[in-house]
């Protein structure tokens, strides 16, 4: 069952799906060795129609749900763990489903075996030049841009109308130079936030004058560095040519998974640790509409791999090139580190990247304790960081704790923590919701 839960998009799809995991739901359900089937009666004339395919998780639904799985799909799961699914032959609508993955599978690897057009050298640098030519311009675009709106005042840019920051993103994103539009966009929410907006827009926009800075002088910057700023300004890189070096190998451990929405596209953030090398990773993986998302890793879980990591400073994103084990669950966290050890850590890292967001970070123990309606999350020593503000477990984290310890994995920005996975007496947790409600669920 928590493989099940594992793979549903939120606890909210989990609770639903609990709803329709029961026989008398359906009008018909079946499996072989590798499908599984079955017909959910909806609120419509005809059942809901769902196929899953158990050895790489893909599953598809007649129900007009964006969420991937669906609940029928997930309660269909459920039903099978619980063997509640009988053995039968496969009906005609799971057939021409698989049929049809069959075919794309085909025409996909016949396009990957196809002879590769060799790429031109001269168009390709024709290509960079021109977008080189267009970023410049949207570069200087955006500091005369910056040098009035600081010459305007900060007490200005608060009174401006979202409409003047989405100009100037909309011109950068013309110039390709869709990471400065990011940072624009970023700002207008920084210019109407809290009490210390003043101080937040003013590092923000000086970072942002560092950073064009930077690109203009990238041949005096090293290797990661030019490369991160290449990134930061929007330049990609190519994961082929990524995937043909020799990678990080040894074994991995899964500390904890985030989704977000930004329509079309959903992202999915995977956090791994390096248990020989120590060495944080993250995994994204996209996905445009209902199109699922690669079968997940569990949180806990170990695996053996070699990963390849983007250039970067520090280098933290990766690609799987190869993994050989899938792995058990580990019900524990890797050896965190205190309070003075995260903020010497985070230090360390802006000294090499001042445009350094976020990082992962195993903190503990600490207890969590409620002060001012703000959660506080306090080491062996009394010292302590606050917790993100809008986080609704913080109730969740002192019923488990029981005044006690416990270890956390999440994010860190310099000022706030951002727990993702939460270890206690041997067992993790993950932080979800059921709609506006916080759940605070058993992963392993």
């Amino acid at each position: 069952m928590q493989r099940v839960e594992q793979v549903a998009p939120d606890a909210a799809a989990v609770k639903a799906a609990q709803g329709v995991a029961k026989p008398g739901k359906w009008q018909s359900s079946g499996h072989n060795e590798r499908l599984l089937w079955g017909e959910c009666q909806g609120s419509g004339a005809n059942p809901y129609q769902v196929r899953i395919d158990l050895d790489d998780g893909a599953s598809k639904c007649s129900c007009p749900s964006r969420k991937l799985p669906c609940k029928h799909a997930l309660g269909l799961l459920m039903m099978f763990v619980g063997s509640s699914v009988p053995t039968a032959a496969v009906p005609g609508f799971v057939e021409e489903w698989q049929s049809g993955r069959a075919k794309r599978a085909e025409a996909k690897a016949a396009r990957a075996a196809a002879p590769e057009k060799p790429p031109d050298p001269q168009a390709q640098a024709r290509r960079v030049e021109k977008r080189e030519g267009r970023i410049e311009a949207g570069l200087a675009q955006l500091e005369a841009w910056l040098a009035d709106l600081v010459a305007q005042g900060l007490a200005a840019a608060r009174t401006q109308s979202p409409q003047f920051w989405a100009q100037m993103a909309a011109r950068l994103v013309d110039a390709q130079a869709p990471g400065l539009a990011r940072r624009v966009r970023e700002l207008a929410d920084v210019a109407v936030s809290g009490e210390n907006w003043q101080t937040d827009l003013l590092a923000g926009l000086a970072r942002l004058q560092l950073l064009l800075d930077a690109y203009r002088k990238l041949d005096r910057l090293s290797p990661g560095l030019a490369a991160e700023v290449r990134t930061l300004i929007g330049w990609s890189q190519q994961q082929d040519a990524l995937l043909e070096r020799q990678g990080v190998s040894g074994r991995w451990q899964v500390l904890g998974h985030r989704q977000t929405a930004n329509e079309p596209v959903r992202t999915q953030y995977t956090w791994f640790a390096g248990i020989d090398s120590g060495r944080m990773a993250l995994l994204l993986d996209f996905a445009v509409g209902n199109q699922p998302f690669p079968a997940n890793f569990r949180t806990g879980q170990v695996t053996d791999a070699e990963l390849v990591f983007f250039d970067g400073e520090p280098p933290l994103r990766a690609l799987i090139k190869q993994r050989t084990t899938f792995g058990a669950v580990q019900s524990s966290l890797p050896k965190p580190i205190d309070v003075s050890g995260l903020q010497e850590l985070y230090s360390s890292l802006l000294v090499t990247n001042p445009w350094l967001e976020t990082w992962p970070v195993v903190l503990g123990p600490v207890i969590p304790h409620s002060r001012g309606g703000q959660l506080q999350l306090v080491d062996s020593q009394g010292r302590h960081v606050l917790a993100r503000s809008g986080l609704k477990h913080g109730w969740h984290f002192e019923a488990l704790a029981g005044g006690g310890p416990l270890t956390l994995f999440g994010l860190w920005n310099g000022h706030v923590f951002d727990p993702i996975t939460v270890e206690h007496q041997g067992r993790l947790f993950s932080l979800g919701y059921v709609g506006e409600l916080p759940v605070l669920p058993e992963i392993a």
